[in-house]
Formats: structure tokens, sequence, C-alpha cells
């Protein structure tokens, strides 16, 4: 019976937690309103969340109706997280890596950045540059890292021109930092910021393209709010797709947005998605649309998905790096 009530408290402690982090301040009456809860277990468990710093007492406040009350604030500060990018440099003459990283609270707000070229591709160095970010005075709670390429168990199999594989990165970093840390695939990370970012639903199908002007696509398959990564976590690497396979990154705009939409075909005949995400900076949304139009092989499937286009890629992708570390706590986005 105790087990039960545990159970039962920790779902109510959550329900109220989720809710202040989106309203951010609430008076009693409201969070037992907004909650379901009764004002007897508000009362208790918002208590026990001042004592633990999740909640912050405000000051008393009047009210048009009855005698005053007091405001209680989230505590935006309780957590801080690193939150990690590695990303192609977009410069006509090279191509180049660099290293992209911010510590933010749990609103996501920036406290620390920081901007590095990636140019000697090594543990190491890699390990280096995260180092100011540890030196910076906040106390990380977990690390997320966004990685052009597929991780399974901790380690790199597939990576940009393959200069990651086999790199076990997620413990070593781990080790370095003395923290958590989770890792997870750009596009992945792309398509499920945008869809939280969009508050599209969770009922949804979508498959998520994202195709840097000198690389190879990553693809995304987040159905029902259950991001689907196949065994090895291998799904979506596209760069194994028959026609692109024996390509090293397309050489016009238009031998680019060909590959696209006979990406969507496939994954059109086979998900039938309800939408899909499209990253792809190097050619406008107006040039897909209308090789969409021009498609005989589209206008011939059933399903009819919407095409919706990443306009803030990076706002994008640092808000599924902020999903990523939220994901197991009772902050999930």
């Amino acid at each position: 019976m105790s087990q039960n009530k545990n159970l039962i408290r920790e779902k109510n402690m959550r329900a109220i937690k989720q809710m202040m982090r989106e309203k951010g301040t609430a008076y009693k009456a409201e969070i037992a309103a907004e909650t379901g809860l009764s004002v007897v277990t508000v009362n208790a468990l918002v208590a026990h969340l001042v004592e633990a710093n999740v909640l912050i007492e405000g000051d008393l406040m009047p009210q048009t109706v009855g005698r005053p009350a007091i405001a209680y604030h989230f505590n935006e500060e309780q957590q801080y997280f690193l939150l990690l990018s590695i990303q192609e440099k977009l410069t006509p003459n090279y191509r180049q890596l660099m290293i992209h990283g911010q510590i933010v609270n749990l609103a996501g707000d920036i406290k620390y950045t920081q901007t590095t070229e990636f140019s000697e591709v090594t543990m190491p160095f890699f390990l280096a540059c995260v180092q100011p970010f540890l030196s910076a005075g906040f106390e990380i709670a977990k690390i997320g890292v966004s990685i052009p390429g597929k991780i399974y168990q901790g380690v790199i199999l597939s990576s940009w021109e393959n200069l990651l594989n086999q790199w076990h990165l997620q413990d070593a970093l781990s080790a370095f930092a003395s923290v958590p840390v989770v890792i997870q695939n750009d596009a992945h990370l792309v398509t499920i910021g945008y869809t939280v970012r969009e508050k599209r639903s969770k009922e949804e199908t979508i498959v998520g393209i994202f195709y840097p002007e000198n690389s190879m696509p990553g693809i995304t398959i987040y159905a029902k709010g259950t991001l689907i990564e196949g065994n090895m976590n291998l799904a979506g690497e596209a760069k194994f797709l028959p026609h692109l396979m024996e390509e090293i990154f397309p050489l016009t705009n238009e031998k680019l947005i060909g590959n696209l939409v006979e990406i969507f075909t496939i994954y059109n005949a086979v998900i039938a998605p309800n939408n899909f995400v499209i990253s792809a900076d190097s050619v406008t949304e107006t040039a897909i649309r209308d090789k969409i139009a021009q498609s005989t092989l589209l206008a011939m499937q059933v399903n009819q998905p919407q095409f919706l286009f990443v306009d803030q890629f990076t706002a994008c992708l640092y808000t599924g790096l902020l999903w990523l570390v939220l994901k197991d706590s009772d902050y999930a986005l």
C-alpha cells in the first residue's frame, strides 16, 4: 500500500513540476485547478518542492476576492545542461567541422556559449574543447551531444567523412566530465526540435530530412512520439540508399532537389507519414515545392503528406538537444 502511495505522490509531484515549468508562476489555487489535484495535496507537495528548491516562494499578493495569496515561481536555475553540437561549417572554399556549445538552464536560456574549430579531429582535442564549459562555473547535470553520424551503445558507427567512426565518445566524455552523457544524430534532433517548437501532435508520423549542401542527407522516422532507429540505430543513414551510395555529394542544387524528391517517394511508400520535415538551406523552399508538384510518382501515391520546412535550424537543433537531456526526467518536453 505504501509503495502505491509513493507512486501516486511521485506522479502528482511530476504533474506540478511540469505545469510550473510551463507556466512559470502560479498560486496554489491555480496549481490545483490546472493539475486537478486537491488543495490539501497541493499544499503538501508545494511545501516539499519549495524545500527542494524546485519552487521559489514569492511575495504575498492581494487578490480581488478573498485573502492575499503567495505566488510560487518555478526555479529555472535548479539545473544546468551542456549542449554540444558538432556541425559542418558553411563555407564556399573548404569543409570544416565546428564544435558549438551552450550551457543552458531548465528553460533553455543560454548562460554560456562558445564555438571552436574542430581543426584536429581527435578525441583528446574534442575533450580539450569541452574543458572551458566545465570550468565556466556551472554545475552541469547532464551533457547532450549532437553528431553528424550514428551512435550505437556509445560507439559511433557512421559519421561525417567517417572521421568519428569507432569513437567511444559517450564513455570518454562521461568519464572526462564526471556527469551523464547522451548522444544523438543531428538530423533526429533537428526534426524532434522542430516538432516541439511547432507543437506538432504526438499522434503524427513524421519523416525528417536534413540535407546539408556538401554532405549526404540524414533521415528521421518519428512516429507517434517515438524515434524509430532500427537495428544498431542505423535507420535513416541515407548515404546507404541505392541511388546515393556512389555519390560523394550533389554537385548542383538541381541534383540535390532531385535526390530529395526520390527520397520522398521511397519514404512516402514505406512509411506513409503525415508530414515530411525538411532542412536543406542550400536550396529554396519554392524550388523544392516546384519539383514536388512536377513529380508524377508522388502524384500517383495514395498518401499525400504535408511538406514542412525548417527555417530556424540552430534553434530547432538546440531544442532537440534540450529534449534529449530532459526526455527521461520529470521535465520531458
